[in-house]
């Protein structure tokens, strides 16, 4: 039989108020199971959708909380009276970035709500699961990593935004055509300013190895070095530029190749630290010392950089202004105002990579 639902208000709300007012008469106990989706589907005569929006808000409420794979139960209110309210960070992978922004973002969100870690299934194409998923479970917001193809980004995240039920923000950068405040790394400015930083060192044949251009951090980082190069009137011939890993068979022997003809580069500039220890490693393999004969650069300042065998020069982004960009757009958000992109920048963190001799 269908519950009875007063007409004056949204469907969800109509079923928040019906469901926790069965909890404050005791109909359902503190701890006791509450029916399945389906069954509250079926019983109220909605969708799925509108089910979870009303869990959600429950949820929030301290009426109801969730168990993974178990179901819905009726929450301690009294318990749960003043506790921070989850945001979750959705991300494709625990990467350096990922791991630097986590305990700034804890301390930034606190103490009105706590940060949850959400790792998406697949690909960027099933965030919009992800965040249903971490909504209906009883986030009030989503932080969500933006990665994968450059030509795609739009068709992925645009239905992450429209369909979600809750706040959005998109981290690391912003999505042309989705209307979601973004916290954007200044990759193009941070590439310029690690080349800068060799060229004033009188480097002059500089290479480059980066992630492939048409994915996110491909093309924006080789672009900043690109333009730094063109600047300063150097040129670069192609063989020299490395896209992908090093470790693959058509790169490493490529690389043996430019690094030993007498007319090498001086240095290397990587679009990330994890392809900068690539090329130490492989400098060592070829018996070439860094800093005393290549010298090596990366970005992302990765909690490695500092204890590889030669400590790593990198650019490091501020990672508290991120943090804290992210919370102040939260509150606006949730106070159901506009929150605008935030360009997150930082700055080189000399170490002993970078200081190779000149080679005439």
């Amino acid at each position: 039989m269908k519950a009875p639902l007063a007409h004056s208000k949204p469907l969800y709300q109509r079923l928040v108020e019906d469901i926790s007012s069965r909890i404050d008469d005791g109909a359902w106990a503190v701890g006791a199971k509450l029916p399945s989706e389906r069954a509250l589907c079926e019983m109220y005569e909605v969708s799925q959708i509108t089910v979870r929006r009303a869990l959600r808000e429950l949820t929030q409420a301290g009426y109801v909380y969730s168990h993974h794979g178990l179901g819905w139960f009726v929450g301690d209110r009294g318990a749960s009276a003043g506790s921070a309210r989850d945001v979750a960070l959705i991300v494709s992978e625990l990467d350096a970035l990922a791991v630097q922004l986590a305990p700034h973002l804890v301390d930034a969100l606190r103490p009105q709500h706590a940060l949850r870690l959400v790792f998406q299934d697949g690909d960027a194409a099933s965030c919009a699961e992800t965040v249903d998923r971490a909504i209906t479970a009883g986030a009030e917001a989503a932080i969500v990593a933006v990665s994968g193809e450059e030509r795609r980004l739009k068709e992925c995240y645009g239905p992450v935004v429209a369909g979600a039920q809750a706040p959005v923000i998109l981290l690391w950068r912003e999505v042309a055509g989705v209307d979601a405040p973004a916290v954007v790394l200044d990759e193009v400015g941070a590439m310029q300013a690690i080349t800068e930083h060799l060229l004033r060192l009188g480097h002059q044949r500089v290479a480059y190895v980066g992630d492939v251009p048409t994915l996110v951090g491909g093309q924006r980082r080789y672009r900043g070095f690109f333009s730094a190069l063109l600047e300063r009137g150097h040129e670069l011939p192609m063989e020299w530029v490395f896209s992908g890993q090093l470790s693959e068979r058509a790169n490493s022997e490529r690389f043996a190749r430019v690094f030993g003809d007498a007319g090498r580069p001086t240095a290397v500039v990587c679009g990330s630290d994890e392809r900068a220890a690539e090329a130490l490693a492989l400098l060592a393999h070829y018996d070439l010392a860094c800093p005393e004969e290549v010298a090596v650069v990366g970005l992302g300042d990765a909690p490695f950089a500092a204890l590889l065998g030669t400590p790593l020069t990198s650019y490091r982004f501020d990672m508290r202004r991120a943090a804290g960009a992210i919370a102040g757009q939260l509150r606006s958000l949730l106070a159901g105002q506009r929150a605008d992109d935030v360009l997150v920048t930082g700055g080189v963190v000399q170490r002993a990579s970078c200081g190779a001799h000149i080679l005439v």
